[in-house]
């Protein structure tokens, strides 16, 4: 559970827009009985928003000290120097240029918003750190930073401040109240983040200030985290949070829509149960994550857990590479990216592994977010300039056929702008066995020149098939140019 989250939130929600139910959706039409998405352009069709991003999180840091028990989790300013040094000079001349917050520390905030995080030293008793001070330490080797927070939630030691752009409406007003709001989903559950109803007064105001707050600091990505427990409390098949309903969430996804656009914030959507096949989603988040939490990762994580079940609910998929295949019916250039939560180089059992665990987020058109402190020798996976132009093209590829368990899901391409093709071949037996592909079946006709995007070599000229034994848990990704 993540400490120190002061959250309320509030929106007003009532569907204005209808229509026939005509829309694509493969679950009951009742989840969404109008349209959520009339009005609304996917924040990815917004000048430089179709991309996903390079970054260092400090995720792996804050998730070891809560597996070892030593609450409070703090991650002081020596540590941010440390990080900000490390990928400044390791990972920002390969293209990540972001440092990104988790919700394991102190958010603190006096009026509805965060304005410092963590604490500036190992101690409970110690200041906290104001945001700026941060952006300043980034800022000074050409970094940004990347914030974990929502709209949803609200960060206040004065519950009477004004809500911005509001006739006197106070932040405190926005929490659930018992005695007016019966219609809640479990009554009888706690707030796990003090969430608000979002029919309250001041909701919309509330959102729009949050983006606006963030935006005039200079923080343009946000990662909103445990989406699922707002709109119905479920997380797997346990009832966690009192959930506020499927209206009230799609209207508070139609404001992040509304309001990012509006202030240019990238959004990272995270705990999402993507209902209707993320109808709404699509559309309020620029990337959604599609499984389970990362944890301490593994190939386990990454491939095998519960590998090939798939939930109606959040986490529909409980590994990477399951949610990839699945969710990639939804994702493309101008759509919503797919996220595969942060890579956790140093778990995996073997070089073949580390590749795999690089290259599926990349030929899937999703981030590669960097946690922990990778050594010498796994950070040259991380700096593949070859197969990171990929993330600057703004690539998505797809796999031949989304299946779970067959060879067909483990067949990916895409084609980048330049007209040039890129095919991946993955293994996630144990074993090691031969992958191939009839070009022809996936769009690509006539003869090509192939690269090894791993080995850096040329591979002559490929037609009709491609084909390659590939190590247990291991991958080829090749680039098809034209002769």
């Amino acid at each position: 559970m993540k400490k120190y989250l002061i959250a309320a939130l509030a929106l007003a929600a009532l569907m204005t827009s209808c229509n026939s139910n005509t829309w694509d959706v493969t679950s009951d039409l009742s989840v969404d009985k109008v349209d959520p998405t009339q009005g609304l352009t996917p924040l990815a069709q917004d000048p430089g928003m179709d991309y996903a991003p390079l970054y260092w999180s400090v995720y792996g840091a804050l998730r070891q000290q809560e597996k070892d028990g030593s609450f409070p989790n703090i991650f002081t300013e020596k540590d941010w120097d440390e990080a900000i040094d490390f990928v400044a000079t390791k990972l920002k001349p390969y293209g990540y240029d972001m440092l990104v917050t988790d919700g394991f520390a102190a958010m603190g905030g006096d009026n509805g918003y965060m304005t410092r995080y963590s604490r500036s030293q190992k101690d409970e008793s110690s200041p906290e750190i104001e945001l700026s001070t941060i952006i300043a330490k980034l800022k000074a080797k050409g970094l940004k930073l990347g914030v974990y927070d929502n709209p949803f939630w609200l960060h206040y030691s004065n519950p009477n401040a004004i809500i911005p752009g509001t006739d006197g409406i106070t932040v405190g007003s926005l929490r659930y109240n018992p005695e007016k709001d019966k219609d809640v989903l479990h009554p009888t559950k706690n707030d796990q983040f003090g969430w608000v109803l979002t029919d309250h007064p001041g909701a919309e105001q509330h959102f729009e200030a949050f983006f606006k707050h963030y935006a005039d600091m200079g923080v343009h990505f946000i990662r909103m985290d445990f989406l699922s427990w707002y709109e119905d409390g479920m997380n797997y098949s346990d009832q966690i949070d009192r959930g506020y309903g499927r209206e009230r969430y799609v209207r508070g996804m139609q404001w992040i829509n509304k309001y990012a656009r509006k202030y240019g914030v990238y959004v990272s959507l995270v705990m999402p149960h993507l209902k209707n096949n993320a109808i709404i989603e699509k559309y309020a988040g620029n990337m959604i994550r599609i499984n389970a939490d990362a944890l301490e990762g593994s190939w386990y994580r990454f491939s095998e857990n519960n590998r090939g079940s798939l939930r109606g609910g959040w986490p529909n998929s409980e590994n990477a590479f399951d949610g990839f295949i699945n969710w990639s019916k939804i994702s493309g250039r101008g759509k919503v990216r797919l996220d595969g939560d942060f890579i956790r180089l140093g778990s995996f059992a073997s070089d073949d592994e580390k590749r795999s665990a690089i290259s599926l987020p990349l030929m899937a058109g999703g981030p590669i977010a960097v946690t922990d402190y990778p050594n010498a020798h796994d950070l040259t996976f991380f700096q593949n300039e070859e197969l990171l132009a990929l993330q600057k093209d703004g690539f998505v590829g797809q796999p031949y056929k989304r299946d779970l368990w067959g060879i067909d899901g483990e067949i990916w391409y895409g084609q980048l702008k330049d007209g040039s093709w890129v095919v991946g071949l993955f293994n996630r037996d144990q074993s090691a066995a031969t992958r191939s592909v009839t070009l022809s079946q996936i769009g690509i006709h006539g003869s090509w020149k192939a690269r090894n995007l791993w080995t850096h070599e040329d591979e002559g000229t490929v037609s009709g098939t491609i084909s390659a034994e590939i190590p247990a848990h291991g991958c080829k990704i090749l680039k098809l140019s034209k002769l």
